[in-house]
């Protein structure tokens, strides 16, 4: 049986070595079973709460492309913190025909009884986060009340390290009990900088520009850009609105929460009678007046904004989302920032606009109207032609000849192995019709059914729609043909869908470069899993018996191994 192994460790003062260890305990309980270990995952420092580890998804796309039979981990926990993400996990791969073995709990998903350990599993990690959380806000409250660092970085001042006077760490040094703010001279005289800037008129974007220029860098070492800056005075978020520079530490302003639907996180405030602030006036570095004129330029902004809104009345924008046919598919070929709308009426790389030359030297701007037209005509006139759909056919026979080879080579094992299992189902059913009937020898019929029922499904073959995908080809071109004929009229009527379909047909993006005479280069490049999703999903599209989901902008490969999957 083909196995992999999947290890994880987060930043919780976990060591790296706690990969190699975890991976050790899989390998050997693999080798025990006489597996054969094809491929190792690994994510390294990554919070098990989060889903979009490298190493995870890949490892989940490779179940889903059918690569290994087992999945081991050192135990549950490593494949998520999450109880409702290792439940689906597992029944993702319990769908695909996969094993699941946490070697450090027990955890065996053709066991019987599976799903109440996982439950109980996934309880446990959830109340340990929980506990975590708690224990790490309370220490956190501590240290804000003594005036202390709790965490992150703040242009302006240098970390200074409170060592233990007893404690020492695993090389023998001091253990780091706290950390201390004090200002950087340097970084102070900028600070200044920009606040007398802004205060006298400049714009975020403009402080932003002569900074980059200057080859100062923020607090993550980054290129500045007028958000930065300025950020969100309601929020106390941005340079311009951190109390601290006047000698005042708020901390427990806000808290994040992750929305259990998108898994995205957002910034709530908290009410003010949590807030837990400080007065530090040796870290001031901004004097009242200062802040004030700030303040008050900002008022009059807020004001004056207010006022345009009140004017456009219905015609202000809402907020509800890109309006135009190429919003957030155009990319700057120098950067990779959004060539996004930046007036009226012109697309420009969002870094060159919001950090200035400095960050992105591709200040060409072109007008809305011309990029549509030109790359609607690309799209119509010069993409998918005969020869690239030639190059692609050639593709999927040999990638096809290498799956018929490869099915080959292991048609024989499979078969003897299905072989021994049938025979191991007759034993066991001899076995009850002569009353011996005992949950050991039921869950042992459960166990070998399931075995006999992949090993069924890896000696069925390639899916036949995979073999036909070569006629499938021409009619998906037919449908793109008079799907891109009437794209204007599609347009106009449903910018998201026609938005998502171009992401679709040209792999998510299309770069910008920036021309020697002063104009713009696009670069399109035709996805042929995008171009037969979209013609699958199209309206009036004639059925080819394949059920396709496919990523954008996935390869040939890929492409063929979802295609499978999903047949």
């Amino acid at each position: 049986m083909k196995a992999t192994t999947y290890a994880r460790y987060s930043s919780d003062k976990q060591r790296e070595t706690s990969i190699e260890d975890q991976v050790r305990n899989c390998l050997a309980y693999a080798k025990r079973e006489g597996w054969d270990v094809v491929t190792q995952y690994a994510d390294r420092a990554m919070s098990g709460t989060k889903t979009d580890r490298p190493d995870y998804q890949a490892m989940l796309a490779n179940a889903e492309a059918g690569q290994f039979e087992v999945l081991i981990v050192d135990d549950l926990a490593r494949l998520s913190r999450d109880d409702i993400e290792v439940r689906t996990s597992i029944r993702r791969l319990r769908f695909l025909g996969i094993r699941l073995i946490g070697v450090s709990d027990g955890f065996d998903s053709d066991a019987k009884g599976y799903k109440i350990q996982a439950g109980v599993r996934g309880l446990m990690n959830e109340l340990y986060l929980d506990d975590l959380r708690e224990k790490t806000h309370r220490g956190l409250a501590g240290r804000a009340h003594e005036g202390l660092n709790t965490g992150g970085r703040c242009f302006g001042y240098r970390h200074i390290h409170i060592e233990s006077a007893t404690r020492k760490d695993e090389l023998g040094r001091p253990e780091v009990e706290a950390m201390r703010r004090e200002v950087n001279p340097e970084q102070a005289e900028w600070v200044r900088y920009i606040f007398e800037r802004y205060a006298d008129g400049r714009s975020p974007r403009q402080i932003a520009d002569e900074l980059n220029r200057a080859g100062v860098k923020s607090a993550r070492k980054q290129p500045w850009s007028g958000a930065t800056i300025y950020g969100v005075p309601a929020t106390s978020t941005g340079l311009l609105n951190n109390e601290l520079y006047v000698g005042r530490y708020v901390w427990n302003r806000s808290r994040w929460e992750t929305n259990p639907d998108t898994g995205r996180r957002r910034r709530t405030l908290r009410p003010e009678s949590e807030w837990i602030a400080t007065e530090q006036p040796k870290l001031r570095i901004v004097s009242d007046a200062l802040w004030q004129r700030v303040k008050a330029r900002q008022a009059e902004q807020r004001e004056r904004s207010v006022n345009v809104r009140r004017a456009l009345h219905k015609n202000a924008r809402s907020g509800a989302g890109p309006k135009y046919i190429f919003s957030s598919v155009l990319k700057c070929g120098v950067c990779g920032a959004n060539y996004a709308i930046i007036d009226a009426y012109r697309y420009g790389c969002s870094t060159n606009v919001n950090r200035g030359p400095a960050a992105c030297s591709n200040g060409v701007r072109v007008p809305r109207k011309v990029v549509e037209s030109e790359l609607l005509a690309a799209l119509k006139n010069r993409l998918f032609t005969a020869e690239g759909i030639n190059l692609f056919k050639a593709e999927v026979r040999r990638l096809l000849a290498e799956r018929r080879a490869d099915r080959g080579r292991d048609a024989k094992k499979v078969e003897a192995e299905l072989a021994r299992v049938e025979k191991e189902i007759a034993n066991i059913v001899t076995a009850i019709k002569a009353g011996i009937f005992t949950p050991t020898t039921k869950a042992a019929l459960e166990k070998a059914e399931a075995e006999r029922t992949r090993l069924e499904r890896a000696a069925v073959g390639p899916a036949p729609g995979l073999e036909n995908i070569e006629e499938m080809l021409p009619r998906a071109v037919d449908t793109y043909r008079d799907l891109i004929e009437n794209f204007e009229d599609v347009v106009m009527s449903r910018v998201s869908e026609a938005r998502n379909q171009i992401k679709a047909l040209v792999g998510r993006e299309i770069p910008l470069h920036p021309t020697e005479a002063g104009g713009l280069e696009a670069v399109i490049q035709g996805d042929y899993a995008g171009l037969l999703a979209v013609s699958e999903q199209s309206p009036g599209a004639k059925g080819t018996g394949a059920k396709l989901s496919l990523v954008a902008g996935a390869r040939n490969r890929r492409c063929l191994q979802l295609i499978e999957a999903r047949l």
